[in-house]
């Protein structure tokens, strides 16, 4: 019987490419419905030059609608990366203002013997804490030593190698055998591409309002509004779980112990095809 593995003929995220003919095709459909003389008007240009049959016809559209998606797409990614952006620009204002040793020794001046318990000192004793706290929080501490302990796991039943590296929180030596191990989580990508082909069917939407005004009713406009608030609430949910240590980190270990039983898996069917065979000879004599 022959068996034809087709993960090694077609690249493993060919489909995410082929997800902008979603908001192409929208977007050329907006087009031909709200002005169809303009698409019928092009449709026999392009016969007068060229005999094209209904397929050709078909394959220039979905070609036509993937090239346009992927400038859509290219947003979509644009705006992930400048809301990601912000974050870490926020996290970093905060941390060399509130989280600055000349605000710390100020605090303690201000605060005085015995403390003063009014509310502004207590806000900002809450918001110098916090902006002080170590780059992993205290709950994502525990996930962090799993994480650490399941690297060593891996890195000894797949390479051979143990290693003596206790924890630390600032990675050291196991945090580069663990940025060499680790593969990006798959199911993190079916987000990811959600979020993107929402708000890119928001923007071919917009756009087709902008180049015909037919096409601006208000249903149409809903629609095209609901497509850009769910990318972008999707886009900014997915940036705000990039900033959570502890949620981070729980994807990390979910990746490193999925490896590690891919690993571990033959090595239990060999035992326990040995095992079974040692039966047999002892049934046989």
């Amino acid at each position: 019987m022959i068996k034809l593995d087709l993960t090694r003929v077609f690249p493993p995220r060919l489909g995410g490419y082929f997800l902008a003919l979603i908001p192409g095709m929208f977007f050329e459909s907006s087009i031909a419905i709200g002005n169809p003389h303009f698409a019928e008007s092009v449709i026999s240009r392009a016969r007068e030059i060229y005999t094209f049959g209904p397929y050709a016809l078909l394959f220039l559209f979905l070609a036509s609608s993937l090239f346009i998606g992927e400038g859509f797409f290219l947003i979509a990614w644009i705006a992930y990366l400048l809301i990601n952006f912000t974050f870490v620009l926020w996290r970093f204002v905060i941390r060399i203002t509130f989280g600055s040793q000349w605000l710390y020794r100020y605090f303690g001046k201000l605060q005085g013997m015995p403390p003063k318990q009014t509310v502004f000192i207590r806000s900002l004793s809450k918001l110098i804490f916090r902006a002080r706290q170590r780059q992993f929080s205290i709950k994502a501490r525990p996930v962090l030593i799993c994480l650490h302990i399941a690297t060593k796991q891996l890195l000894k039943k797949r390479y051979g190698i143990e290693m003596p590296w206790q924890f630390s929180e600032q990675g050291g030596d196991w945090g580069v055998w663990y940025s060499a191990l680790n593969e990006p989580p798959t199911w993190l990508a079916e987000p990811r591409m959600a979020s993107r082909t929402l708000l890119a069917l928001g923007l071919s939407g917009f756009t087709a309002l902008y180049a015909l005004p037919v096409l601006r009713a208000w249903y149409f406009i809903v629609l095209c509004s609901l497509f850009a608030f769910a990318g972008l609430f999707a886009t900014f949910d997915l940036a705000l779980w990039s900033q959570n240590a502890v949620s981070r980190s729980m994807a990390n270990l979910r990746s490193i112990l999925i490896q590690l039983s891919a690993t571990t898996e033959p090595q239990r069917t060999e035992s326990e095809g040995e095992a079974s065979a040692a039966i047999q000879a002892s049934e046989d004599d």
